[in-house]
């Protein structure tokens, strides 16, 4: 007779299945998800057969996930009289948890932004091992995120066909920490200011500060942030950081490209003729020497800048060294304690001009001449009159630039100590080469009435040189007027 009894069921359900050839155990697992069989043959009587396990199954009310593959191994066991232990004959389905609430960010990472660059640049094998930055930079108002509601779960099945209820996933507790809004839809994250999202569980924020402690190098990498970027250490030659709020480096820069929409800041700069420096404000720095700098604001230099090509629409100061080699054109006026060098290093100096509109003028002058040697050459089909009035627009054009005024103009040149021969200046529409030596305090500006330069006492560049020459037009004219009255 069978012996059906269930063994125990605080942990497991086991059915028992005595036979004269075999003992037959089937344990069903306590979630119900699993059914094993331990198999044990006796030395008489027949082995177990496919109807006799079916019923056993049954008994034990396994219904469902029955594996038939399973079912033919253990057969095969009987058959062969071996004994089996815990091999499986049933799965059930698990029942799968609702996902927890969560953010689901709607930018794109700077990381993974390269890398698509990177896949481009596959075809030429190269490969920057600068980049290694991942953050997402966004601007004000940007979608950031969304808030994603907990899942509702999967329901399970047991052997026995009872259905497993799905358990639901834990609502997100969100947490704003800062420059993210949440849009009256309760899912929609908004940025409140410009910077690089960070978030972390349920914590989002939008932060316009980067700090990074140490040196940018091959460990942090370029760097390109919607924000403002302080480093403690050095920036590595080879490297470029991009940040739209300002940067300050508190080391040195090397062979770089430093590049901001606002004040860019560092110890000293060398940028052996290939660095470069774009600023939308100011540039502060102790020294520079052999770089490109472009900015849209003044340059104050502490010590020295040396075989620099500056372009600057404000003005440079290098408040306690000299300024010498390379080419500095600012619009605010140039001061320094010493110009040029002993050596007559070529210096060219230009003050009061834009040098955007000199760009501009260069580039109208070149399509000034490539008109007139294409007419010339007869190449094109334009006829006389097009070709004057092609010219007339071009000159009309020139024209308009000249004519351009900007209150921030100021062509003038300070010396405080020493300005050295071999110095080309240009101070408004008068150019000339220094053929000697002069001792400073001194201001340099355009002698309107004599021509050339008019070097008098050192006033500082707040005080615009139009204004000086001004007051000089106004006095020769009075002592003009002086003078033909005392002859009458």
């Amino acid at each position: 007779m069978a012996d059906n009894a269930v063994v125990g069921q605080k942990e497991a359900k086991r059915f028992e299945f005595k036979r004269l050839g075999y003992t037959l155990m089937l344990e069903v697992a306590p979630d119900g998800l699993v059914c094993k069989s331990t198999y044990t043959p006796s030395p008489n009587g027949a082995p177990l057969s496919h109807e006799e396990l079916s019923n056993y199954l049954a008994q034990a009310k396994v219904r469902e996930g029955i594996n038939d593959d399973a079912v033919e191994e253990l057969l095969a066991a009987a058959i062969s009289h071996t004994e089996v232990d815990g091999h499986p004959l049933a799965y059930g389905i698990p029942m799968v948890p609702g996902e927890d609430g969560s953010i689901a960010l709607t930018v794109k990472d700077s990381l993974e932004s390269a890398e698509e660059d990177a896949e481009e640049d596959a075809e030429n094998e190269t490969v920057d091992f600068r980049v290694v930055q991942s953050f997402c930079n966004v601007t004000t108002g940007d979608l950031v995120g969304q808030v994603l509601p907990p899942g509702e779960g999967t329901p399970g099945l047991t052997v026995s066909g009872t259905v497993i209820p799905p358990k639901p996933g834990t609502p997100l507790n969100l947490v704003l920490a800062g420059n993210v809004s949440l849009a009256p839809d309760g899912c929609s994250l908004h940025a409140e200011a410009d910077g690089r999202v960070f978030c972390q569980g349920g914590e989002i924020s939008v932060e316009d500060v980067y700090k990074i402690r140490g040196d940018v190098d091959f460990k942090v990498g370029n760097v390109l942030f919607n924000g403002f970027l302080d480093v403690s250490g050095d920036v590595l030659d080879g490297f470029s950081i991009n940040a739209s709020k300002g940067i300050k480096v508190r080391g040195n820069i090397g062979v770089c490209r430093v590049e901001s929409l606002g004040d860019i800041s560092f110890g000293g700069m060398n940028g052996q003729g290939k660095g470069e420096v774009s600023a939308g404000g100011n540039v502060f720095a102790n020294y520079i020497n052999d770089v490109a700098i472009e900015t849209a604001g003044d340059i104050v230099v502490e010590y020295e800048m040396r075989n620099c090509s500056i372009k600057a629409l404000g003005s440079v100061r290098v408040n306690r060294g000299g300024l010498s080699g390379g080419e500095c054109v600012a619009m605010g006026g140039v001061e320094a304690a010493s110009i040029g060098t002993v050596t007559s290093l070529r210096t060219l100096i230009v003050v009061g001009v834009n040098y955007r509109d000199q760009e501009e003028i260069n580039r109208l002058f070149n399509d000034m001449k490539q008109l007139i040697a294409s007419f010339n050459a007869g190449k094109g089909t334009m006829d006389k009159t097009d070709f004057s009035r092609a010219r007339a627009e071009i000159a009309n054009r020139i024209q308009e630039v000249r004519a351009r005024q900007y209150v921030g103009c100021n062509p003038k040149v300070n010396v405080k100590k020493k300005l050295y021969d071999g110095v080309n200046i240009t101070v408004g529409s008068i150019c000339e080469e220094m053929k000697e030596e002069q001792n400073g305090p001194i201001s340099i500006i355009e002698n309107t009435i004599e021509g050339g330069f008019r070097c008098i006492s050192l006033t500082d560049l707040s005080v615009r040189a139009q204004d000086i020459e001004r007051a000089y037009v106004q006095q020769h004219e009075f002592m003009l007027r002086r003078a033909k009255g005392v002859a009458s």
